[in-house]
């Protein structure tokens, strides 16, 4: 039949195939479309996994766009879906794949800058000219003063049947101004999490007679809604004698944490809450506040950040509570499956810095119990907040920066230029490093 189109028919014009199709046509155009599908999927699987690799460049900026538009509450529970399922995705990984136990991957670097200070300081003592009437012994013998004791180094507790290679085993390798003869600090790591393997926190430990804490306020946090903004950066006269750096606690709003420093009073102290204390002859002291912890005469910074992680000498039943003491929203952050930070003080006194990936505040607060710490708080979480940078001198007059956990995603020089969010360093100072 002439000039009728049967429904659902396509009409063709020019040469047709022995089937009723233009030569190629469809062969032509399910290739088209089949095309675009791939290449639409291509783009996006790019996209993510791009979008992947910089998440912690913009997670911040993420974070508060979402707060702006569907409220703190709900942006904290997308936070704790999305940490469930990275969790779960890292434990398939270490199950099917394997994987690193020890966050100290770049021991070479370190290392190799380790030497290269030690080059520095030999070159200056090998530069000092000797007073002839000091070597001329024959007319007396000089006095020679005793050393101080050397740092104490925590006897660590195993969390773990199966210790990895150096696990709990204190070293002084690919630390800057120390060596097994002299002991300004060290380090080792702790695997909390039986369920988790490959989470591993590492633990600096540092003489606290030879260094001094610093606690500086960020132009935007704590006490930027207060109107209470901080310099952000670590003075230039300073940085010399840099030992090492660190990230302070949650932002203000987030808690409404105190803190006390660069003689602002960036929030009020509050009862309750795990605090840390420098005095103005370099003393840091530890504990909750207005329980163990007092204001004196004699502080000159204060920083405080949810509960304690452990207290005199035990691991905090409190690490398990939520609400409030994690935060000001209705979620437990204090269970969320992320990368977690924390100071510490030994039983005799000595600064413990702790850092390390997929942790909970329990497993931290395990790790830093089972390093020696009697005392220690929580500072800030998630990644890329939790960086500590370790500082080597240089030949040519510069310091230079590096991680202390390799995992740590941002730059370690951060804490060279200014700083939004407070943060903590310390400069070599031994004038109480006395017999």
């Amino acid at each position: 039949m002439r000039g009728r189109i049967q429904p659902g028919s396509i009409l063709v014009r020019g040469p047709v195939d022995h089937d009723g199709r233009a030569p190629g046509a469809g062969s032509r155009l399910r290739l088209t479309w089949r095309r675009v599908v791939l290449g639409v999927l291509a783009a996006l699987v790019l996209t993510l996994g791009f979008a992947y690799t910089q998440r912690h460049e913009y997670s911040d900026d993420a974070a508060d766009l979402s707060r702006s538009l569907i409220g703190d509450e709900n942006t904290a529970r997308i936070e704790g879906w999305y940490l469930a399922g990275q969790d779960r995705v890292d434990r398939w990984k270490y199950s099917v794949f394997g994987g690193s136990t020890t966050p100290f991957e770049d021991e070479a670097t370190l290392a190799a800058l380790a030497r290269t200070e030690r080059d520095v300081a030999a070159e200056m003592a090998a530069a000092i000219v000797p007073d002839p009437l000091e070597t001329a012994t024959h007319y007396f013998v000089p006095y020679v003063p005793p050393k101080p004791k050397p740092l104490q180094l925590p006897v660590t507790v195993a969390l773990r049947d199966d210790l990895g290679a150096g696990e709990g085993v204190w070293t002084t390798e690919g630390l800057p101004r120390t060596s097994p003869d002299d002991v300004l600090m060290a380090k080792t790591f702790i695997r909390p999490d039986k369920v988790r393997p490959y989470a591993s926190v590492g633990l600096l430990l540092l003489d606290q007679r030879r260094v001094r804490l610093h606690l500086m306020g960020g132009t935007e946090h704590p006490g930027g809604d207060r109107g209470v903004r901080g310099p952000g950066v670590i003075p230039v006269s300073e940085r010399s004698l840099l030992v090492a750096a660190w990230n302070g606690g949650f932002q203000g709003p987030h808690g409404g944490y105190g803190m006390v420093a660069n003689g602002k009073t960036y929030r009020p102290l509050r009862n309750g809450f795990a605090s840390v204390a420098v005095l103005a002859d370099g003393t840091v002291q530890m504990g909750e506040w207005g329980k163990s912890l007092l204001w004196r005469d004699d502080m000159i910074a204060v920083r405080q950040n949810a509960v304690m992680l452990v207290d005199n000498c035990q691991i905090s039943p409190r690490t398990k509570e939520g609400n409030n003491t994690w935060g000001y929203v209705e979620v437990n952050s204090a269970e969320f499956i992320t990368w977690r930070s924390a100071i510490g003080l030994t039983a005799t006194g000595d600064l413990m810095v702790a850092a390390g990936n997929s942790l909970s505040a329990e497993t931290l607060a395990k790790a830093l119990w089972a390093a020696g710490a009697c005392w220690a708080m929580q500072l800030d979480i998630n990644s890329p907040y939790v960086l500590t940078s370790l500082y080597f001198a240089q030949p040519d007059g510069t310091t230079k920066a590096a991680k202390f956990v390799s995992g740590m995603s941002d730059n370690p020089a951060r804490f060279f230029n200014t700083q939004s969010r407070d943060f903590m360093y310390l400069t070599l100072d031994e004038t109480r490093f006395v017999p």
